[in-house]
């Protein structure tokens, strides 16, 4: 990387998302910082269900997400039956806007909040994977931290916490960031810059090796034992 691109990289901040990447392993963010980030079929899907506000038809929200998102696989149709399904007795979280972009250029940070109600300065983070046995999943407890920081500095709107809807399992829970949320944000930035400037991070405590796809090119980074070398 480039100093010129390196100094534009301070001036944008970090996006939340490639912050999650790094928290789940910094290894994952080397490798793919500077990859096109593309919506997942099933984050369209989770999103217009949570918005779907009045609209009770299944075609009306399909027809709004092939017209959203065209590359979208007919295969998903089946899974926007289950979340819709699973939501019928999980009434959604208000809103009066959608899909805000938030910063702080304090902690260099920024990203996308998905719905904010007016009324009551309500914020809800909405979730295409199935929901924790309780409370929310660590990197939610994270991204709920780093946009309440956001929304701090952008909206001048202080909130303890925020909803999250885990739509496919039509569960909503609040959760209220704590100071180790906090922590992680400071820490995981602080090795982003140091991958930024060229450094290889070390594999964390318990790297997601079985579902990443960068395992060969991550192993291939690692150092030759020295009795390797002697091996006959």
């Amino acid at each position: 990387m480039t100093a010129s691109s390196l100094d534009m990289n301070k001036q944008k901040g970090i996006s939340i998302s490639s912050l999650l990447q790094a928290f789940a392993c910094s290894r994952q963010y080397y490798f793919n910082k500077n990859a096109k980030w593309k919506s997942s079929d099933t984050y369209t899907i989770c999103k217009q269900v949570s918005c779907a506000c009045n609209i009770h038809s299944e075609e009306e929200i399909w027809d709004a997400i092939c017209l959203i998102h065209p590359e979208i696989s007919p295969d998903s149709r089946d899974f926007l039956s289950s979340c819709i399904t699973a939501m019928k007795h999980a009434p959604v979280r208000p809103w009066t806007d959608t899909d805000i972009t938030v910063k702080s250029k304090k902690v260099g940070l920024y990203g996308l909040l998905d719905k904010y109600d007016a009324n009551t300065g309500e914020c809800t983070l909405t979730r295409c994977c199935t929901a924790p046995k309780t409370g929310c999943w660590p990197e939610d407890a994270i991204r709920t931290a780093a946009l309440l920081l956001c929304v701090k500095e952008t909206c001048s709107l202080i909130k303890a916490g925020m909803y999250i809807e885990y739509i496919p399992s039509g569960v909503i829970r609040y959760y209220e960031p704590n100071p180790k949320d906090r922590r992680r944000i400071v820490q995981t930035i602080h090795q982003i810059h140091e991958i930024d400037k060229g450094a290889f991070p070390p594999k964390p405590l318990h790297p997601p090796c079985s579902r990443c796809r960068f395992v060969e090119k991550c192993n291939g980074h690692e150092p030759r034992k020295l009795s390797a070398l002697f091996k006959k």
